[in-house]
């Protein structure tokens, strides 16, 4: 089943490669998207939670069976007493028990029927254990998208200082050069002022994003369990391109594939179970035991130690519990409360698929036009070099050409890693399963 929704994915979207723009210096440092994810999967501290919890989960499920495991013990006593009853006939002294008593024995206690009491117990332990099953599939891809967004976030803010400090260096000799113009008295104090104010602009824009890179470092570097610094190689996804199906036929597939979805279901089977379970709560139970062992205490001599054994059956039958009722009612609620709690699920994937299917949609039309942008910015600044060199134009103008051309350049790597985020984030939110993608690759 898996393969054929991923082969319907695979027919919705033209997967994107993963190889592409590296940045860095070192070729053994670098760090690709699928190592990342696979070191978050292999060492982060909540998926071994996780792993515990299903753990706890299924030996939860293995106790609920042994209802009907029979109860086997062993008892060993000794005990002295002293006076002891006597009765006395004539002349003669009858000890009636023993100063000395004991008692060994073993004994077997089995539950023979409950009259369905424990079958909804058992039902609800495994379901319980098929929802933490399904709850670490959803916190394993919500983290992978958190990798991911790490990820290209950090490449994407590594870049930007390239290009700024690339920008910068410009400014710096274009300054230098209108610093001359002006003691030449070819330039006035506002033009050395003006550029003055665009290189000093440009360094609080690289402060604040150097800022933001070490962040951004440490952020990934918690997720990777490694350290991520300016010597770690990063890599940018080359663009792919999308085939869209239609709005409805991918909210379908989520509704068919989210975890969450599942989980609800899977959630309202258990206030089922656990409703049945309220209701047969005060079932009769009926039970057989047997002991067997060694004691005092029987005439003629009541210090011999004799073999003894005793068996029975029980069966009980609750008469009256004055919270029947309102437990039954309490169940009730709880399940008509998961109920309501589907359809509100339902609701809920419909917008997030819409969300980031038109969230797709527009990023992909706004590349598009960013690459326009793009070559009309840098044609225009490069005819803007040339008019300034001929003294054609004004160092505002030059200045202008140079920031439309570097802004230009940066929307559109923002936006086509936008794209790529809402690309994983679609494929998450219809319920492909991103482990697998990543970990078969």
């Amino acid at each position: 089943m898996r393969k054929t929704y991923h082969i319907i994915i695979l027919a919705i979207i033209i997967s994107i490669n993963n190889q592409g723009c590296l940045l860095g210096q070192t070729p053994d440092s670098l760090l690709t998207l699928k190592t990342a994810i696979d070191m978050m999967l292999s060492s982060y501290p909540s998926i071994r939670q996780a792993d515990e919890d299903i753990d706890m989960a299924r030996i939860k499920t293995a106790i609920s069976s042994d209802i009907y495991i029979p109860a086997i013990s062993g008892t060993a006593s000794y005990m002295w007493i002293d006076p002891i009853s006597k009765l006395t006939l004539g002349d003669k002294t009858v000890h009636i028990q023993s100063n000395h008593n004991v008692d060994f024995g073993v004994s077997i206690n089995q539950l023979l029927w409950d009259f369905g009491k424990s079958r909804p117990k058992i039902e609800s332990a495994r379901i319980a254990y098929e929802i933490t099953e399904l709850q670490k599939q959803q916190q394993i891809k919500n983290l992978i998208i958190q990798t991911i967004t790490a990820y290209y976030m950090t490449a994407y803010t590594r870049y930007s200082i390239d290009v700024k400090e690339r920008q910068m260096t410009d400014y710096q000799k274009m300054l230098a050069q209108m610093e001359i113009k002006k003691n030449a008295g070819t330039a006035t104090n506002f033009d050395f002022l003006n550029t003055g104010s665009a290189y000093n602009a440009i360094k609080t824009e690289i402060i604040a994003l150097n800022s933001a890179k070490e962040k951004q470092y440490v952020t990934l570097s918690l997720f990777t369990d490694t350290i991520v610094d300016n010597l770690t190689k990063l890599e940018f996804p080359d663009q792919g391109r999308f085939d869209f199906m239609s709005l409805d036929s991918l909210i379908s597939i989520a509704i068919d594939n989210r975890t969450e979805m599942k989980i609800i279901e899977k959630e309202y089977k258990l206030s089922l179970a656990e409703l049945k379970a309220d209701k047969r709560a005060y079932n009769p139970t009926l039970s057989a035991g047997v002991s067997a062992g060694l004691k005092n205490g029987y005439e003629p001599d009541i210090n011999d130690i004799k073999f003894n054994y005793s068996a029975g059956a029980t069966l009980n039958i609750p008469i009256y519990e004055v919270n029947r009722s309102k437990q039954i009612s309490l169940g009730k609620a709880q399940s008509d409360k998961t109920l309501a709690a589907i359809e509100l699920t339902r609701k809920q994937i419909t917008s997030q698929v819409a969300d980031s299917y038109l969230s797709l949609v527009s990023s992909y039309s706004k590349i598009q036009q960013l690459k326009i942008q793009q070559n009309v910015s840098n044609l225009a600044y490069k005819q803007a070099v040339t008019n300034y060199a001929a003294g054609a134009i004004t160092n505002l103008e030059l200045i202008t050409a140079s920031t439309n051309a570097t802004s230009s350049e940066l929307y559109l790597l923002q936006e086509q890693i936008n794209y790529v985020i809402a690309y994983y984030t679609l494929l998450a939110d219809i319920g492909v399963n991103l482990e697998n993608m990543f970990t078969s690759e």
